[in-house]
Formats: C-alpha cells, structure tokens, sequence
C-alpha cells in the first residue's frame, strides 16, 4: 500500500510539475535553445567546404582548394602542380572527381578533412 501511495503521489508531482510551469518560461526556454546552438558545433554534412586544406605528413597530393560550390583545386605532392576539378558532396563525404579514379574524403569539422584511399591522410584548413 505504500508504494502503490508513493507512486501516485509522484505521479501527480511530476505531472502537476510539468504543466504548470509551461507559460512562465517561455523567454528562458528560447535563450537557452539560442545558447545551445551557439555552443554546439556544425554537423559534418552541414558544412560546405571553403579555403585551403592543406596535408599533414606525406601524402600523394599536397593541397585541396575549394572554390565555390563545386569547384577544388588539388595540388600534386610531386611535381607540385595544380589541377582543378569538380567535387561532389554526399552528407559528410567529398569526391573529388580525377581523371583516373575519384578521390574520397571525410569532413570531420569545418577545419578538418580526411582522405581515404590515395588521398589517405589529414587535411587541416590553413
């Protein structure tokens, strides 16, 4: 009998505590929605890439430069030479279309991408 007791009475408090409370904070529920997308980074597949992405360690390719919507400009690691081509965005992956086979990429944050594959590597936004 008594937890049945109990489990009413918190049963009541609970919904009681819900409801009565929705109007009075209003302004306070909405400044801190505005706080918690303040604090909270992009997601992957939110970010549009832009700038220059440069290779950490030895990689085949040496830099990503994206330009626009659509347009990246990869620099060679060997002979140092720039080619632009054209990628393609698919949620939080980059394929960056090459003459002989595309070249993948991971966004893991706005200043950070990493290549699979040939392109295997960290790229940090310089």
């Amino acid at each position: 009998m008594k937890k049945s007791f109990l489990l009413y009475s918190m049963l009541l408090l609970f919904s009681f505590g819900c409801t009565n409370n929705s109007g009075n904070n209003q302004g306070q529920s909405s400044s801190l929605s505005k706080k918690l997308d303040e604090t909270f980074v992009m997601r992957p597949k939110e970010i549009q890439p832009e700038g220059t992405f440069v290779a950490e360690g030895n990689t085949l390719y040496k830099s990503l430069t994206f330009k626009g919507k659509k347009t990246v400009v990869v620099r060679d690691a060997f002979f140092g030479m720039d080619f632009p081509s054209e990628y393609e965005k698919d949620e939080e992956f980059l394929r960056v279309k090459t003459d002989k086979s595309d070249l993948l990429f991971e966004i893991i944050s706005e200043d950070t991408i990493k290549g699979e594959g040939f392109a295997e590597g960290l790229y940090i936004k310089r």
